[in-house]
């Protein structure tokens, strides 16, 4: 019996001693060895899954049993404990944080962590109730309002009215294309929408919903590239009209007007602005902010004038009151670079030096331009709120007017055969009910 004693860790059972002294017999002192073993092994259960976690696998920053921080539970006190001899002699033990551990360090509190008030508010302006979903994934067996559905579905009928009056006289009447304008317009805002309406309405399909407008050359251009606007939109299931859907408000500070907009990456309906053309935008198709273009694949920088990638050029510009000497004659337009140094020209520059040299070269890549609010009054061509997307133009020529700072001015050429811009006329965008929700918007924000 001596022998098994003295194998066994004179550190870990050097208490055992009093134990035997207690006991009578040796099946007590078995007995109390035993037990001696199961509080060890419990306790050393309870040090790998307690104090380092049950998950944690890496040991290398974990300290080792001759670290002197182990060392008071072996045989000292440690924050307030007192001898694990304490726990064999029945004597009383000190615990911090409530543990039963003889054989394991203390727990450790886990501090709370106190929430950084950096002064930026998240502002909700969203009034709409449903969010976006795909068309293609409708279940038709969700709950509608059926005064919703037939509202949409109106437009159907509108649709079929213009039809028959047309093919009956030779044209349309003028009070029921006025209708349908408007209508179009009331519908990129409506917020009651949801996928088992749009479907149920039959909007979208071929033979009865918008594509007897866009596809018919009977109906007025703009009406035509509403509708197809619209249809393109809630066909990808993009039914959130909000103007500002997929981006974030933030406003820092108290008592301040100030407010910063950021586009959320988790949006579904971000489109690339890296792509030369159209890129699936309607001629007219209007924004309140450069950042909801970029959203929509129309300009890819949230303040910069100019866009594009090295290598390919540039895919876009906008329009705005910089201070360049540009000269806007709508299909003509004198666009001013940006200023480089020492002669060299800037990034936004050389982009649009590589879209000429395509012109040239006889496989031209043309570049979307977008107007402005912010241009002069006395352009005829500014849209009164936000930013127009007004069509393609080419890079023709350009002049240097500053050698130093490589200040370039490019003529950009609209191409031909498009629809005309909507500046003006019942053709006009932004339209009545744009500028009422952006206004909506502002007063949500403080900013009317």
């Amino acid at each position: 019996m001596a022998e098994k004693l003295t194998k066994l860790p004179t550190n870990r059972y050097s208490n055992l001693e009093p134990a035997r002294k207690r006991s009578h017999s040796d099946t007590d002192f078995q007995a109390a060895i035993k037990k001696a073993k199961r509080e060890y092994q419990r306790g050393h259960k309870d040090e790998q899954q307690g104090h380092y976690g049950p998950e944690s696998k890496d040991t290398s920053t974990r300290p080792t049993a001759t670290d002197a921080s182990l060392e008071p539970t072996l045989g000292g006190s440690r924050r307030g404990t007192e001898s694990s001899s304490s726990a064999i002699h029945g004597t009383k033990q000190k615990v911090e944080h409530g543990s039963n551990r003889p054989f394991a360090p203390p727990k450790k509190l886990l501090r709370k962590r106190i929430p950084v008030d950096d002064g930026i508010e998240t502002i909700e302006t969203r009034t709409t109730t449903y969010p976006a979903s795909f068309y293609d994934n409708v279940d038709m067996r969700a709950k509608f309002n059926r005064g919703d559905l037939v509202t949409v579905s109106n437009i159907n009928n509108l649709i079929k009215i213009c039809r028959k009056t047309t093919e009956g006289s030779g044209s349309a009447y003028p009070g029921n294309l006025a209708n349908i304008r408007k209508r179009l317009h009331q519908m990129e805002f409506y917020d009651f929408l949801s996928p088992i309406i749009v479907k149920k309405s039959k909007v979208l399909d071929d033979d009865v919903g918008l594509p007897q407008i866009f596809n018919d050359p009977e109906f007025p251009w703009d009406i035509k590239a509403d509708s197809l606007a619209l249809y393109l939109r809630w066909l990808k299931g993009v039914l959130d009209p909000h103007l500002l859907r997929g981006i974030d408000t933030e406003r820092k500070g108290t008592g301040t007007k100030h407010t910063g907009h950021k586009l959320r990456k988790d949006y579904l309906g971000i489109v690339s602005c890296n792509v030369w053309g159209e890129n699936n935008l309607q001629n007219g198709q209007w924004w309140p902010l450069q950042i909801c273009a970029k959203r929509d694949g129309g300009h890819g920088e949230i303040e910069g004038g100019i866009h594009g990638q090295t290598g390919k050029g540039a895919f876009s510009v906008v329009l705005s009151n910089g201070g360049y000497e540009d000269c806007d004659e709508g299909d003509r337009i004198l666009y001013c670079g940006t200023s480089g140094s020492e002669g060299q020209p800037s990034t936004g520059t050389s982009r649009l030096l590589e879209t000429y040299r395509s012109y040239k070269s006889g496989d031209p890549h043309p570049v979307r331009v977008i107007r402005t609010a912010k241009l002069p009054k006395s352009n005829g061509y500014r849209p009164t709120k936000g930013l127009r997307y007004d069509g393609l133009y080419d890079v023709i020529s350009y002049e240097i007017l500053h050698t130093e700072t490589a200040m370039h001015r490019f003529e950009l050429r609209r191409r031909p055969g498009q629809d005309p811009m909507r500046y003006t006329g019942v053709e006009a965008r932004p339209t009545d009910e744009e500028i009422a929700e952006f206004a909506k918007i502002r007063g949500l924000l403080g900013l009317t």
